[in-house]
């Protein structure tokens, strides 16, 4: 099998191909980083929009005879028990020589930020991961590997001569971690990295017109000038006649990127760029009603503005045929900051349950002034004196009284998880929906509050003649138990 390997001159930066004969046994892919999650939402979203792009290429490599190896890195531990895992691990660990060194001086354009959401509400970093994205398929004669002495000794073992990496942060994690590209090619292997299935990790600059996907491409440029050789393995798999034209596998790209399981919070406007890296000539149509893209829908022209709560979808149309997968984002502006109340919730005696009295223990009772675990309410890195600590599922009912105008609350998920271990194998659970109920209906609720974001602000007019108020937390997915929401600078606004 030939392979098409490509760098750059470093000085007239012109590309220098080279053609490379390989026996594809001693090929191996590895994959780096590919997780489920990440703290910045627009990088977690485009990391997982690559994941029909691994499986096609990996599906292809499997054939070939190459060896697929996945490096979860920091999650390498949840993969436990996984019959890939125990046969990595039960690999007899060779000594790694170092024999040379790899420096490359990243340059993005797009800046490398701790947030690709752009300058808008920034994510803050922690570490909430915990395995692959769950549509990469891991193959039955994959390998999760856990450290570079591991991954070393298994390609050692099976006489691997070049190593093509695939996966995220190409910059940071792809390029830097234990068993990644630098260590690799210090250990002697002949390496190279797929430009067409990885990805930087830089940021957005709308008023420039620079999006992540500009940070990816200039990542590569930056490591073929440094003598990295890179690789399209699309083109490869279809030289080799298994890359079926007909497969879709490319997402449209949008910065910033939120979902509605994890949606992104702005304030007055906010401005979003939809991008599509791969599939040439095609036009890029979208819908901001939620409704299905077709080719008769707008096409995209430039950088989108919001000024309101937005589902926009979005696919790329070729001679009126679908050539991307589609992509959904979800855009929630905030309400007003409402004032601090006249009367507030935790200086007040809520309603009991009839359940409490016959099995106090088998609630989540909320706590008064303070975080369910008994620390102070705190919201994205800030304090606050007054409110409600709750654990998800749970509510706290009062009852309402003539003089009561208006309900007024911050409301968003504990982020104390954070100060242990930066939230690790955790942080992604945090996500909760908060509601209120007047007289039993539906008076107001939030989107899905996931950890760090910005407080939802709730102020709710209390009908005349109401008599009770019920404050809920609620789970945003399955139970778990660090679905910690808190109520803060809530209560009663008098009426005038």
């Amino acid at each position: 099998m030939e392979l098409t390997l490509r760098t750059r001159d470093p000085k007239s930066d012109e590309f220098i191909t080279t053609t490379r004969t390989v026996d594809p046994r001693r090929v191996a892919l590895i994959g780096v980083d590919a997780w489920n999650y990440h703290w910045c939402m627009t990088f977690t979203h485009r990391a997982a929009s690559l994941a029909p792009r691994w499986n096609r290429v990996h599906e292809c490599a499997r054939k070939l005879g190459m060896l697929v190896l996945h490096a979860p890195t920091d999650s390498a531990n949840q993969y436990a028990g996984f019959p890939q895992r125990e046969r990595a691990r039960a690999v007899r660990y060779q000594k790694v020589p170092k024999v040379r060194d790899l420096e490359c001086r990243f340059t993005s354009r797009a800046a490398v930020t701790h947030c690709e959401c752009g300058p808008g509400i920034a994510c803050h970093c922690n570490y909430g991961w915990d395995g692959n994205n769950p549509n990469l398929v891991i193959g039955d004669e994959d390998l999760i590997t856990g450290g570079l002495e591991e991954a070393y000794s298994i390609l050692a073992e099976r006489g691997i001569e070049l190593v093509i990496y695939t996966g995220f942060a190409t910059n940071m994690c792809l390029f830097g971690k234990p068993e990644a590209l630098k260590a690799m090619h210090g250990a002697g292997l002949e390496c190279a990295v797929a430009r067409d299935v990885s990805g930087a990790f830089t940021g957005y600059k709308p008023d420039e017109g620079l999006t992540p996907d500009h940070g990816s491409d200039d990542t590569i440029t930056d490591l073929e000038r440094a003598g990295v050789r890179t690789v399209h393995l699309v083109d490869e798999m279809r030289k080799a006649e298994l890359w079926d034209d007909g497969w879709i596998t490319e997402h449209i790209h949008l910065a910033p990127w939120g979902t509605e399981v994890r949606p992104y919070l702005f304030e007055e406007a906010v401005t979003v760029t939809l991008t599509s890296p791969w599939p040439d000539g095609a036009v890029i149509r979208y819908t901001l009603d939620g409704g299905e893209p077709c080719p008769d829908s707008p096409a995209c022209t430039g950088p989108i503005r919001l000024t309101g709560t937005t589902t926009l979808r979005t696919t790329a149309f070729r001679n009126g045929k679908p050539v991307s997968l589609p992509s959904d984002g979800y855009f929630v502006r905030l309400p007003a900051v409402p004032p601090k109340p006249d009367v507030p919730v935790d200086g007040l005696e809520r309603v009991w349950e009839l359940f409490e009295r016959v099995a106090p223990d088998a609630l989540w009772l909320p706590k008064k002034s303070q975080s369910y675990e008994g620390r102070p309410l705190r919201i994205r890195r800030k304090t606050y004196a007054s409110g409600l600590g709750m654990l998800a599922p749970a509510n706290a009912r009062f009852e309402l009284k003539p003089e009561y105008g208006r309900f007024v609350a911050l409301a968003g998920a504990d982020d104390h998880l954070v100060d242990t271990r930066m939230g690790r194998h955790f942080a992604m659970h945090a996500n909760v929906i908060f509601k209120v109920f007047i007289d039993g209906e539906l008076a107001a609720e939030s989107p899905v509050m996931r950890i760090s974001q910005e407080p939802w602000r709730f102020d709710v007019k209390i009908p005349e003649g109401g008599r009770q108020i019920n404050l809920v937390c609620m789970s945003a997915g399955p139970h778990h138990p660090v679905k910690l929401g808190n109520w803060v600078d809530a209560g009663f606004i008098l009426r005038k």
